[in-house]
């Protein structure tokens, strides 16, 4: 049955990390699908004329020359550049490709058809013409960078046509840099599989105290129905006893032995009655039929069957009753006050005190003086006290007045102990008896 508390913590803890798993490929399939799908939209577009909708990468352009080795009138390329120009000598035209150089990656795109001498290859995206100032022939150009502006739209044609003509034209690479995104994604994934390790711990060692709350519980119930069912087979075993007796004639006194039959029985039938009552409550097929009670008059009623016991063991019973009128369902809520005042009349040594009010009401005794540990289970469905006793009558109480939407305590008092049950929608009425 120990193992039970492992199975459970492991199958928590593997089911967490699983899933954790599932979310971290899941994100990283959706964020490099829609990385690859921006990165093929805006190397499209470098290779496009139409520059109205901007994508989200700017993608960097490399033009390439038969001549450009010759620095003496061409720009010379960065190595970076010269790295991916390097590369791309083997891969097909037209396609979108991903490489990985110099420890950088790329989504880079190779074009060798006829160039299209505009704004997008010779000027970029800002417009602007890099070139040395060994290539400037013209002395109106000063500086490294010309600013194409729409006042002088031939003069790029007029430089471009002057040194990058189709004959020395060998083809465009265009090239986007991913390295930060895919950095970004590394380190998100290294957050997903520490979140991972460690909401598995916690999902383990949450499985764990559950499997063991559950082994607990499993051992409560055991305990519990060997319980109950000695406590059945004590009245079966005199009424069987008495049967025998009166068949075998040892028996003559019929009516002591009938009123001892009838005794044990109707402890046996109170006994079933509520552990079905409790198996009804817990699958949820018990509903209240409420009414308005006066609770008051309601409690005294209650307590008239326990007149003779009363009477008998010499117990004082003290009331203080406020009329108060309150919404319940009459048959569960005296079931309920009856296992109340059973179990106060049960362990009372002198005396009880009942008491209502339009907050409630409260049944008291002076009973032994009772540990914490058994106070705090005193209310434990399944739960067997030192003298053996299930307490199914409070635990069923319990149930029945939580059904009403009430609560109920038990705490200590000087001498004693007070079930207080805090009523809910109650109305106080003038007078007091």
């Amino acid at each position: 049955m120990n193992k039970l508390r492992w199975k459970i913590a492991v199958l928590v803890g593997c089911v967490v990390i699983v899933l954790m798993l599932i979310v971290t490929v899941t994100f990283n399939i959706i964020v490099r699908k829609r990385m690859r799908y921006n990165a093929e939209e805006a190397l499209n577009y470098a290779f496009s004329e139409d520059y109205t909708d901007i994508p989200m990468y700017q993608p960097e352009v490399i033009l390439l020359f038969k001549t450009s080795t010759e620095e003496s009138l061409y720009p010379q390329y960065t190595q970076k550049e010269r790295s991916i120009i390097n590369w791309c000598s083997d891969i097909e035209t037209d396609t979108i490709k991903l490489a990985n150089i110099n420890d950088n990656s790329y989504y880079v795109m190779f074009r060798d058809s006829d160039p299209l001498f505009s704004e997008t290859y010779a000027f970029g995206f800002d417009n602007t013409l890099n070139i040395s100032d060994d290539m400037l022939t013209d002395d109106d150009l000063e500086t490294d960078t010309y600013i194409y502006t729409d006042d002088d739209p031939d003069l790029s044609d007029e430089i471009i046509e002057q040194y990058y003509s189709d004959d020395d034209y060998k083809g465009t690479i265009a090239y986007i840099d991913i390295t930060g995104e895919l950095e970004m994604i590394r380190r998100i994934n290294i957050v997903f599989l520490i979140s991972a390790v460690i909401i598995g711990a916690l999902g383990s060692t949450a499985g764990y105290f559950t499997g063991r709350k559950l082994e607990q519980n499993h051992l409560a119930q055991k305990q519990f129905f060997e319980n109950t069912s000695h406590e059945l087979k004590t009245p079966l075993t005199s009424i069987r006893g008495y049967a025998e007796g009166i068949e075998t004639g040892v028996i003559t006194d019929y009516k002591r032995t009938g009123r001892t039959i009838a005794a044990q029985t109707e402890k046996m039938s109170r006994l079933v009655e509520e552990i079905l009552c409790m198996a009804k409550i817990e699958s949820g097929s018990v509903s209240l039929e409420r009414e308005e009670i006066e609770l008051s008059g309601f409690i005294q009623d209650c307590l008239m069957p326990f007149e003779v016991t009363v009477l008998s063991r010499g117990l004082e019973v003290s009331l203080d009753l406020v009329p108060t009128t309150v919404s319940a369902d009459p048959d569960k809520l005296e079931h309920a006050i009856s296992n109340l005042l059973t179990n106060a009349l049960k362990y009372a040594r002198t005396k009880i005190c009942v008491s209502c009010s339009s907050e409630g009401f409260c049944i008291s005794n002076d009973c032994e003086p009772m540990s914490d540990d058994t106070l705090s289970h005193l209310f434990e469905r399944f739960y067997t006290g030192r003298d053996g006793n299930t307490g199914i009558g409070l635990s069923l109480a319990k149930d029945l007045i939580e059904l009403h939407g009430w609560q109920i305590t038990a705490k200590r008092t000087d001498d004693g102990i007070c079930f207080d049950v805090r009523c809910s929608g109650s109305r106080k009425k003038s007078r007091r008896k």
